[in-house]
């Protein structure tokens, strides 16, 4: 079985971007929708946004639907904090683990991720389009701009998507979150970590951190800016002969 976990503010309908034509025949993938996100009907306080919270609540749902086969895991930016803290928590025995386009790191709130409560708080204070001219001023939105407009403007649907205001708490809490203690990040499975270029939300500083904890191989693909399409291709055919054999 294949676990596949949707990043921060998305749900689990865009890993098929990653999967499409990656996953072998015959091979069930289950893409859960994270507490606060997608179909989940759940949201909760700040304790529930734990990063160990939440992926208990994932491991969970794994272990509802476990059929006794080495458990694949294929995570995205959240998604990698979280498939990495079930691989290591010993509930299943493992296949393999992808980590694609990791963004938590050892310390809480990394300047990477600083983006994400300016517009928590922006969904508190105004209506989505006051809120939306407001990002677009605020030095953390610029800055990630400066070097990537794709990925800036991809933020921008973290204002409009349903229930934005009413979810909000996500993109406040989960950023504090650290993913790993340095020396501690070990994974008793084969792994790599598929990192992105001139991504400053996902910036290959941090995948080349994941890498070197892992002692895993680690490629990159091409820039978002340069097109997405081809970026979403590249990112399947390493998956898919990433994937090669799983059961």
């Amino acid at each position: 079985m294949l676990l596949a976990i949707h990043g921060l503010g998305s749900d689990s309908g865009a890993m098929r971007a990653y999967l499409e034509g990656a996953v072998p025949a015959g091979v069930r993938v289950l893409a859960p929708d994270l507490r606060a996100h997608g179909a989940s009907r759940l949201i909760g306080g700040p304790d529930d946004f734990a990063l160990e919270a939440m992926a208990a609540e994932v491991a969970d749902e794994v272990a509802r639907h476990a059929d006794g086969t080495p458990l694949s895991i294929l995570g995205v930016s959240l998604g990698s904090a979280i498939a990495a803290s079930i691989a290591r928590s010993g509930r299943f025995p493992l296949d393999r683990v992808a980590l694609v386009r990791p963004a938590f790191t050892d310390e809480p709130l990394p300047a990477n991720l600083a983006v994400f409560p300016v517009i928590g708080r922006l969904l508190e204070a105004y209506r989505p389009q006051r809120a939306l001219a407001e990002l677009h001023r605020s030095g953390a939105w610029r800055a990630i701009a400066h070097e990537s407009l794709a990925n800036a403007h991809a933020l921008e649907a973290q204002l409009t998507q349903p229930r934005a205001v009413e979810r909000r708490i996500r993109l406040l809490e989960i950023p504090r979150n650290s993913a790993y203690r340095l020396g501690e990040l070990r994974i008793a499975a084969p792994t790599v970590v598929l990192a992105s270029h001139r991504d400053p939300v996902h910036p290959l500083h941090v995948a080349e951190a994941w890498r070197a904890e892992l002692a895993c191989r680690m490629l990159v693909s091409p820039a978002r800016d340069d097109g997405e399409a081809a970026m979403f291709a590249w990112f399947q055919q390493q998956l898919g002969s990433f994937l090669v054999g799983v059961r």
